[in-house]
C-alpha cells in the first residue's frame, strides 16, 4: 500500500485557513480513472466523478466520490460544474472512431468554461509514451523529445498544443508508460497467455522495449502532480525505463515454472491507422524516469521489474 504524502490535497482558503481540494475527474470508473479516484480520495481531497450513466455514477458513488451526471460527448452539460472545481483531472476517453473529435471539443470547451476564473483552472491532461517516437539504444525519450504521435493519437499533441496556450488554465500532461495491473497491462496479459498454455501475441518482437508503471505507483504520481505549486508542466511516468518483451517473457515464465513465447503478428490489412490503437505496442521504446521523480518527489514502489513481476504475475 502507498502511504500517504506529506502534503495533503488542500488549498488555501480566506483568513489562513485550508479546505479540501475538489478535484472534477473523467473517466473515474476506467481502469486508470478509478486507481487515481482511490488515491486523491487518500490524500483527502473531494472527488467529483463524471457519470455518464446511471450505472457509473453508483460505481463512483460506491468508490466514494459525488457523481456528476454529463457525457464527454456533450460538454456543455458539465464543464461549467468542472471549471468551479479547482482542479480536474482528465483521464476519460470514449475509444471510438471519433475520439478525436470528442476529446478536443470537450478540452476546448472546458477551456472556455474557465475564462473568468479568479484563478487559473488547474488541469491534468492524460497524454501517453506513445505520443513520443520509436528510440535507439543510444537515446532515451525525455520531456523535451518532441512529439512524432501514433496516427490514432494526433489529436491528443494538438490538445495539448491548444490548452498550453493562455492564461484560463494551469496545464500538467501526464504520460504514462504502459500501465500494468494484475487485471490488465502486458503483465497480466503475458500470464493469462502462459496459464492458458497459449503463446503471447502482439506487434513488439522478442527485442522491443517497453516502459512500464504500475497503475497504483501511476495513481499516486497523479496525486504528487497536484500537489505541486508549479503547474504548467509535460512529466513521463514510468517505473520501468524500458525492458524488452523477451526479458519480461522470461522473468513471468520463470516465476510460473512454465515457457512463454512470443508470437509476433500485425494488424489486419483492413486496419485504420486512425483507429489502431494497438500499434504502440510495435514501438520499441526506453524513457528518462528521473526529471518526472525529481520534480514531483515521487518514490514508486514498484521499481525494479522483479517487484512489478512479483506483485503482478499472480
Amino acid at each position: 500500500m502507498h502511504s500517504k504524502s506529506d502534503v495533503t490535497l488542500a488549498v488555501d482558503a480566506q483568513q489562513g485557513s485550508h479546505r479540501r481540494m475538489e478535484v472534477f475527474l473523467t473517466g473515474g470508473t476506467g481502469s486508470i480513472g478509478s486507481a487515481v479516484l482511490k488515491r486523491l480520495l487518500d490524500e483527502n481531497a473531494r472527488i467529483v466523478g463524471l457519470a455518464r450513466s446511471d450505472a457509473s455514477a453508483e460505481k463512483l458513488r460506491a468508490l466514494g466520490a459525488n457523481a456528476y451526471p454529463g457525457d464527454l460527448r456533450s460538454p456543455e452539460s458539465w464543464v461549467s460544474r468542472a471549471a468551479a472545481c479547482d482542479a480536474v483531472v482528465h483521464t476519460g476517453a470514449t475509444f471510438s472512431a471519433d475520439m478525436g473529435r470528442v476529446d478536443r471539443q470537450s478540452m476546448l470547451a472546458l477551456k472556455k468554461a474557465a475564462q473568468h476564473r479568479q484563478q487559473p483552472l488547474k488541469v491534468i491532461y492524460t497524454g501517453g509514451v506513445w505520443l513520443f517516437p520509436q528510440t535507439t539504444s543510444r537515446n532515451v525519450i525525455t520531456e523535451k523529445t518532441p512529439f512524432s504521435p501514433l496516427p490514432a493519437f494526433r489529436y491528443m499533441t494538438e490538445t495539448i498544443r491548444t490548452l498550453s496556450h493562455g492564461t484560463d488554465m494551469n496545464l500538467a500532461v501526464v504520460h504514462p508508460a504502459l500501465v500494468c495491473s494484475r487485471n490488465f497491462g502486458p503483465i497480466a496479459e503475458m500470464t493469462d497467455a502462459l496459464k492458458k498454455g497459449q503463446p503471447f501475441k502482439t506487434r513488439a518482437t522478442r527485442d522491443t522495449l517497453w516502459p512500464l508503471v504500475e497503475v497504483n505507483d501511476l495513481a499516486d504520481f497523479y496525486a504528487r502532480v497536484l500537489q505541486q505549486s508549479r503547474f504548467r508542466m509535460s512529466l513521463i511516468a514510468s517505473c520501468i525505463a524500458g525492458i524488452s518483451v523477451g526479458h519480461l517473457a522470461s522473468h513471468i515464465s520463470a516465476r510460473h515454472g512454465a515457457p512463454l513465447e512470443i508470437d509476433t503478428t500485425q494488424a489486419p490489412e483492413e486496419t485504420d491507422p486512425e483507429t489502431d490503437w494497438s500499434a504502440g505496442y510495435a514501438l520499441s521504446q526506453k524513457v528518462d524516469v528521473s526529471h518526472a521523480r525529481r520534480t514531483t518527489g515521487w518514490q514508486p514502489e514498484h521499481s525494479t521489474i522483479e517487484d512489478l513481476v512479483v506483485t503482478l504475475s499472480k
